[in-house]
């Protein structure tokens, strides 16, 4: 099996992706004509990630977001050597790389939005397919009862942590979230919740902060990876079951945040 073959599978299931006119899925680094040996998943294809796949012999990484920093002919300096770096080591090793992200934030059941949904483990509101966002009535609960709730379930992926903004004793009946950085607060609003989840790449202090502040919205951010990550890992069982091949591994980027507090 080559490459390409694996990347026009994914691509064929992105049928809301406008290919034509514009898309992050495509091959990043490598040669589609490759014979894939090993394929790795990850959320990005971090200089760890790299490594684990050529300890593992893998020779195809997907990689959901930009492992080469700057999407721009314009980098900073330390992050385009970083990046030549990560090339080297791509080269020298014989690794392709392909983000797939249009395609794995939306699929159903498997993609970045439904598995963050399972994860949060509420009966979400049907979801179109192209959308990233989606909304649950769940059970009363204090904002600070939900914070809780949403650190607990990102903590299987390695996550130890939310925060919040607002009031957390007032009273949750409905939520609203979106996936990785699309948790755009005002379009959250469309579906009347009591308190939304937004990622740290989706929101601003100086906007969406204050407004949630103002209009006694609780607001829980979580980061962006650990509410990604869950999508990504399900890409490994989706992959075997179509390409019937068990040479297909997650490969472990490092993004843990640490968190540290006064224990107030």
């Amino acid at each position: 099996m080559k490459i390409h073959e694996v990347t026009a599978l994914l691509e064929q299931q992105g049928t809301w992706v406008r290919r034509n006119v514009k898309t992050r899925d495509h091959l990043l680094f490598g040669d589609d004509q490759q014979e894939v040996r090993g394929i790795g998943i990850c959320w990005v294809a971090s200089k760890g990630a790299i490594l684990e796949a050529v300890k593992q012999r893998v020779n195809f990484i997907i990689t959901h977001e930009n492992p080469f920093y700057q999407c721009s002919t314009q980098m900073h300096t330390a992050a385009l050597k970083a990046a030549e770096e990560k090339k080297r080591i791509l080269k020298e090793h014989g690794i392709s790389v392909y983000r797939c992200h249009d395609v794995w934030d939306c699929i159903k059941e498997y993609g970045v939005a439904d598995q963050w949904a399972f994860r949060l483990g509420f009966t979400f509101e049907e979801r179109f397919v192209s959308s990233y966002y989606q909304a649950a009535s769940i059970p009363e609960m204090t904002a600070e009862a939900l914070a809780h709730h949403v650190a607990e379930a990102l903590r299987q992926d390695g996550e130890l942590g939310v925060y919040m903004f607002g009031n957390p004793q007032k009273k949750i009946h409905r939520i609203a979230i979106g996936c990785g950085a699309a948790t755009n607060l005002y379009e959250l609003l469309e579906f009347y919740p009591d308190a939304v989840i937004v990622s740290d790449d989706g929101i601003n202090n100086y906007d969406a902060a204050q407004y949630a502040i103002d209009q006694h919205i609780p607001m829980i951010v979580v980061n962006h990876a650990g509410c990604e990550i869950a999508g990504c890992k399900a890409m490994v069982p989706w992959l075997r079951k179509h390409l019937h091949s068990s040479s297909i591994c997650y490969l472990e980027e490092g993004y843990t945040i640490h968190y540290y507090t006064t224990g107030s």
